[in-house]
């Protein structure tokens, strides 16, 4: 005798499944809840009124390790912390998992496993997501179409991609309440991003009507406290998303954390050195101080050799192009 039998979820499916409601962007989470873990069959629509199309944004083709090793001038490490640091950087497999040990690398540099701790956070501090854990995802693609979560308007209001569920009439009590749960984290996760799109724009009016040129940084434990969620909550909210606004489209992360992304800091670094060679480092923190961006004497000197590097390297960019 054949037996279906059907379960009603437990209470980690439910959390897990919420998790990913908030994390994915809107184009994978469409996708996502259309083959939903639950088998449930739903009706899915995106209603756009922005009628916002899809964009194509490029990155520059670097590998994983080249990324992170320039982004860990921004974490500020003495040292022996950051050499530690590149030497992981340097062991990672394209999906971000650690080739050694921590075992292994105390051995290596002769230095206790809180040093090698102190090396990985900086790591996932500077990293994509996903980097340490091996979920690091199409990393190194020259370019790709992303279509924003998050818009903000020409009058500085905020705009979001509607998701909206529907499931056959025929449902019985389980699959109810499934589909009650799911619109629940929607409208949870739409909630959440509203608040930080509007909070983002609050702190940088200056950024988005371009008096300054680069944006300021929301800390993730503010953000947690203000709107009474935990800091992976805010995490998994900004994390893989774009917010499209009237001077261009950025990922959503640039307004959270502490470090400052390099691409933003290269570009300024070489504006200034295009007006003086001469210039001193400490005269390129003051300058940079007046664009909104707050970095240490040491770290404006190791970006400025990469500035020279990558300026030698073709003559023919122009200042204007690197942004």
């Amino acid at each position: 005798m054949k037996q279906n039998l059907r379960l009603e979820p437990s209470i980690n499916s439910y959390r897990r499944t919420f998790f990913r409601v908030l994390e994915l962007p809107v184009s994978a989470l469409l996708e996502y809840l259309r083959e939903n873990p639950f088998g449930l069959s739903l009706n899915v629509e995106l209603n756009d009124e922005s009628e916002t199309m899809a964009e194509l944004i490029a990155n520059d083709e670097k590998s994983l390790c080249e990324e992170i090793v320039e982004n860990l001038a921004f974490a500020r490490l003495d040292d022996e912390t950051e050499k530690i640091a590149e030497y992981i950087a340097y062991n990672l497999d394209q999906n971000g998992h650690m080739n050694v040990t921590v075992k292994e690398i105390c051995e290596r540099f002769k230095v206790n496993a809180a040093v090698v701790y102190k090396a990985m956070e900086a790591i996932k501090d500077v990293g994509p997501d996903g980097v340490l854990e091996g979920k690091v995802k199409g990393y190194g693609v020259r370019s790709s179409y992303i279509e924003p979560d998050i818009i903000v308007n020409h009058d500085l209001s905020i705009s979001l991609k509607e998701i909206h569920l529907s499931i056959p009439r025929s449902a019985n009590k389980i699959e109810t309440k499934i589909y009650l749960f799911l619109s629940q984290a929607i409208d949870c996760r739409r909630q959440l991003l509203l608040s930080l799109g509007q909070m983002s724009v609050r702190e940088n009016t200056l950024f988005l009507s371009k008096k300054i040129n680069y944006p300021q940084k929301i800390k993730m434990i503010d953000a947690a406290k203000y709107l009474g969620v935990s800091v992976s909550t805010i995490s998994r909210a900004v994390s893989s998303k774009f917010i499209k606004t009237p001077i261009g489209i950025f990922p959503f992360r640039i307004f959270f954390g502490r470090n400052v992304e390099k691409e933003y800091l290269v570009i300024e670094i070489a504006k200034i050195l295009d007006k003086s060679q001469n210039i001193t480092d400490a005269e390129i923190v003051q300058k940079l101080k007046m664009q909104g961006i707050f970095i240490s004497r040491r770290t404006v000197n190791k970006y400025r050799q990469l500035t020279m590097k990558i300026l030698k390297g073709n003559d023919s960019i122009e200042i204007d192009n690197l942004s």
